[in-house]
């Protein structure tokens, strides 16, 4: 993989496309079936020989086949038993042995450890004729919001199996539907950056014959996709200003306990950590007003509010505070200097 941020993939040679008689097995007749060659400098250049590659919708095999040409080991999960048998003997007819497991993540088990996970994600949206016909399957959920949640669920299952360094790449693209375009793939990237460290992108772009589109028409014909890259690792704070956000917090009138590693840092000095604070951790006050007025405040400054993931505004109940056992405010600014910090309750953090 060089450094362009944009490639042309090539269609697979016929030795590694999914062979015929198992395509006319599916019921959808492989039409989504991925390329392998797409996904081999994927392979090659976040991996080395020996480590395994992980793929959480597997599908007909094609990311644990572009594994296996590449000296790799390969696993993967598959909800669709159907597809399932499919992608195995598709693997097996190259001399693969790379397991899957039947179910999605995070209800099953990954099937070894893993070093890279590398997929294209199912598409929402999908108006097929067996839809309906796997209970479970991404393609088929009908509300986008549980859809996201469903991703953020898997690749947080995905995060916790990655070794400290590995990476997370996922293939995906923005959808027309009904006319609208739906943002998948930005949200995508938003979701996995919140569990990861954002790296890079690679626009995939695929040649198709030109159409003519009448004055005003917005359609075109969707020949490209990202590929997101994330890795797993600490992300540090800027400790100078989340010191200074610290002591704006208290001028401003709002109480709390620092502990934690940043409170660790400001006692003892950079010498008695092993590496920077990720975070500040805040013990507030059990008063639901305390709280909202302060995220009001967070807000204002233009902090992002989100528990375990997922984006919030105030007011906020402190029971579902509670529930999440803390909330994450975090900024970054022009400079790329990140301010995060977790806010628990007092009760709940007492004995930390």
């Amino acid at each position: 993989m060089d450094s362009r941020s944009w490639w042309v993939p090539t269609p697979d040679p016929p030795e590694h496309r999914l062979p015929e008689d198992l395509r006319e097995r599916d019921p959808l007749g492989g039409r989504d079936c991925g390329w392998v060659d797409q996904m081999r400098p994927f392979v090659r250049h976040f991996t080395r020989p020996g480590q395994c590659v992980f793929d959480p919708f597997c599908g007909f095999g094609t990311t644990l086949l572009a594994a296996a040409l590449e000296g790799r080991d390969a696993c993967g999960t598959e909800i669709d038993p159907g597809r399932a048998a499919l992608a195995r003997e598709r693997l097996a007819r190259h001399g693969v042995d790379a397991p899957i497991a039947i179910g999605g993540l995070p209800q099953v088990e990954i099937p070894r450890p893993i070093d890279l996970c590398l997929t294209n994600v199912p598409y929402f949206g999908c108006r097929w004729p067996l839809a309906g016909a796997n209970p479970g399957q991404l393609y088929d959920e009908h509300d986008y919001a549980a859809y996201l949640q469903r991703l953020r669920d898997i690749f947080h299952a995905v995060r916790k199996a990655l070794p400290e360094g590995g990476f997370c790449i996922a293939t995906a693209e923005n959808l027309v539907i009904d006319g609208r375009m739906l943002p998948l793939a930005w949200d995508l990237g938003r979701l996995l950056g919140e569990l990861f460290v954002t790296r890079e992108e690679r626009l995939l772009c695929y040649p198709r014959e030109a159409e003519p589109r009448a004055p005003g028409a917005t359609r075109s014909d969707r020949s490209h996709e990202y590929a997101l890259v994330f890795q797993k690792m600490p992300e540090t704070v800027c400790l100078d200003s989340t010191r200074a956000e610290l002591e704006a917090i208290r001028a401003a009138g709002f109480e709390y306990t620092l502990y934690g590693s940043f409170a660790r840092w400001l006692e003892l000095g950079p010498q008695a950590l092993p590496r920077p604070p990720a975070d500040a951790d805040l013990r507030l006050p059990d008063d639901e007003a305390e709280l909202n007025r302060l995220l009001y405040w967070l807000h204002e400054r233009h902090y992002e509010l989100a528990l375990w993931g997922e984006p919030v505004r105030p007011p906020l109940r402190i029971e579902r505070l509670a529930q999440h056992w803390y909330l994450r405010a975090q900024r970054r600014d022009r400079l790329g200097r990140l301010v995060r910090l977790d806010l628990g309750l007092a009760s709940q953090h007492a004995a930390d």
